[in-house]
């Protein structure tokens, strides 16, 4: 009798234990008033710390334990430019029986977010060589801002009518009344004089360059050589493409980022528009070696004509592109690091004060707020000049929320909450905005910020690295660790993480090490479940705006420096 009872009693656990299940929900979660998906929705059961954000498509998928939650716990939706919906979990098993489809009301400022092609100006923006990459395109007197692809294509909201102001380096900044909404197509002009006729008489050095067969003069090499040295490089580039785009005569850039090739003939070549191939040191790349190190760079030559790449055979039918390296980062001649800071010629004897002792100088607006002597004055004050004010500036809006700060902390954050209203189609404004809420501390709207960021910047790297650390930040370590893994797989269309794979590699490992329970982590490589990493300190500056250019000196207390731009 008591091995009956103790067999029964296994059974009934077991089928308790049967009985406990996972539950799934899925849905899609869209724009109320277009019904088009809505990426990066965070969905949260509140108070239980489940939470999901939808994919790229607005698709939602959240699993729990079913004995987690019960049918009167709130479930939220938010996202930024968008209503926050809440719902009990009970109704919303029951809405999501007849329909998968979640809608959330868009804010008036987000009106047409996702609107597909509507309310849409669509167009190219080119030049006399060809398509241009990188113009900035926005509406006049708006934050509303777009970026041309690697084709010159650009898609910004508005309509017919609207002044579009078109920037690019190096040309005539332009300003284009909306005419045709869906074809427009925007030539742009060198930023250059065209000077009267002159007469230089003198004597000419024979320069030096690289060719296929090593240095000769430009009197010795009889066919046609363009080489650029590190002098000539741009401040502000950060890629190979950067350097080459817009610095040899009919050189066109084919594809995006990492991924472009190089046109060095034209459609009237006899021999079709091919890509050229990479020299890089006597080491040839039929792909662009975008794993170079560009401040190692020493020239870059182009080798177009069928004499000068002969050499090379049938695989440099579309011209070669040599390139010649200084030493190797970071090494001597005999492959050991170089210690910078006991290079010669770098003595710091400048005196240069501390930040500390550094005076700031107040912005108007702050001048104006700090002559009050009540919140009420200050308040008064802000609206007024705010009132004054042809277009909100962003740098307006920053000053007074930093001095409203010392008096109401809600009213500060209020006036911040301005920025993501008139800027929400603007990434650099969003990104300002970003750095100022984390500065406050306040990560769970800063990565609202950073998710819109991710959708006006889908083919960024930085777009998606900004998340994840911010995922982080937030506690949302599963989140993180989706993003992390789809980055260190390229797993993102038209965006290649090759480049930061490294700094990828060493997040994923510190996220495993300190939140391994909150992970999952059962697919990754066992390299990166390694505790066994050094604890490095990292120096991060960060910008809004990746056209800047910029130079750090770093002085150590022996008074030796090194440079780095």
């Amino acid at each position: 009798m008591k091995k009956k009872t103790i067999l029964l009693l296994m059974i009934l656990a077991c089928f308790e234990l049967a009985a406990q299940y996972n539950i799934t929900l899925s849905a899609s979660i869209l724009d109320k008033s277009t019904n088009e998906p809505i990426p990066f929705t965070n969905v949260a059961i509140k108070a239980k710390y489940l939470n999901a954000v939808t994919d790229m498509d607005g698709k939602l998928e959240l699993t729990y334990d079913e004995e987690l939650v019960t049918e009167e716990d709130i479930i939220e939706f938010s996202n930024l430019g968008y209503e926050k919906l809440e719902v009990k979990v009970g109704l919303l098993y029951k809405l999501l029986m007849n329909s998968d489809k979640i809608f959330i009301k868009p804010k008036p400022f987000a009106q047409g977010a996702n609107s597909g092609q509507a309310n849409r100006i669509m167009g190219i923006v080119k030049s006399e060589s060809g398509p241009i990459q990188g113009a900035r395109v926005s509406i006049k007197n708006t934050f509303i801002e777009s970026k041309t692809n690697a084709d010159g294509e650009f898609s910004i909201k508005g309509s017919t009518d609207d002044v579009l102001v078109v920037k690019y380096l190096g040309m005539r900044d332009l300003e284009v009344l909306v005419s045709d909404a869906e074809n427009m197509v925007i030539e742009m002009q060198p930023d250059g004089e065209l000077l009267e006729e002159v007469y230089l008489e003198g004597q000419r050095k024979a320069e030096e360059i690289e060719t296929a067969t090593g240095k000769k003069t430009e009197d010795a090499v009889g066919y046609s050589v363009t080489t650029i040295n590190n002098e000539d490089f741009p401040p502000g580039a950060i890629r190979l493409v950067d350097i080459i785009r817009g610095r040899f005569a009919g050189v066109t850039t084919q594809g995006f980022g990492d991924d472009a090739s190089f046109i060095l003939r034209g459609k009237n070549s006899l021999i079709a528009a091919t890509p050229a191939i990479f020299d890089v040191d006597g080491m040839i790349y039929t792909e662009t070696p975008s794993f170079l190190d560009i401040t190692q760079i020493e020239s870059i030559s182009i080798l177009r004509s069928l004499a000068s790449v002969n050499r090379y055979g049938a695989i440099a039918r579309g011209g070669v592109i040599k390139i010649k390296m200084k030493y190797k980062t970071g090494l001597d001649a005999n492959g050991q690091p170089i210690d910078q800071a006991l290079v010669t010629g770098n003595d710091y004897d400048e005196l240069t004060p501390l930040l500390e002792d550094v005076p700031f100088v107040d912005s108007d607006i702050t001048k104006k707020l700090k002559a009050t002597r009540s919140f009420e004055d200050a308040k008064q004050v802000y609206e007024s000049e705010k009132a004054n004010q042809d277009v909100l500036s962003i740098p307006f809006l920053l000053d007074a929320s930093d001095y409203f700060q010392r008096w109401d902390e809600e009213f500060s954050n209020e006036i911040l909450k301005e920025i993501a209203q008139i800027a929400y189609y603007n990434p650099k404004a969003l990104k300002a905005l970003a750095y100022k809420l984390e500065e406050k501390l306040i990560h769970e709207e800063a990565k609202l910020v950073y998710q819109r960021i991710a959708v006006l910047r889908p083919n960024d790297v930085q777009s998606y690295r900004d998340l994840a650390l911010s995922y982080v930040a937030n506690g949302n370590y599963q989140e993180a660790m989706t993003l992390y893994k789809q980055m260190l797989a390229n797993d993102k269309p038209n965006v290649d993480f090759s480049a930061i794979e490294s700094t990828i590699i060493n997040e994923i490992k510190h996220l495993v090490a300190n939140h391994r329970q909150e992970v999952n982590y059962k697919d990754l490589h066992p390299d990166l479940l390694s505790v066994k990493f050094k604890s490095d300190v990292r120096f991060v500056f960060d910008w809004n705006d990746p056209n800047s250019e910029f130079e750090f000196q770093f002085v150590n207390p022996q008074k030796k420096f090194y440079t780095w731009a």
